[in-house]
């Protein structure tokens, strides 16, 4: 993380909870005080194109699989049905 990002995100640990709680914040002043649920995905995984393909800022979860996927690097996965 650049010092920049530290500066604009703050006590947060990284964008994704800092956007989340800028859409919770902004609904509240706008709107006021209402029932509202901001549903996010819980694993967000590479690029498809932008800022370049594969493009991840973690090769944590699925990133790392999609990341060696998208460059060529595998081309099979094995799961198994649970």
């Amino acid at each position: 993380m650049s010092e920049k990002e530290k500066e604009i995100i703050g006590k947060y640990p990284n964008t994704y909870t800092f956007s989340k709680s800028l859409a919770e914040r902004t609904l509240r002043k706008r709107i006021g005080n209402i029932k509202v649920a901001i549903v996010r995905p819980s694993i967000v995984i590479s690029a498809y194109s932008e800022p370049m393909l594969g493009w991840t800022e973690t090769l944590s979860a699925m990133g790392g699989l999609a990341y060696a996927t998208m460059l060529g690097l595998m081309d099979i996965l094995y799961a198994k049905d649970s």
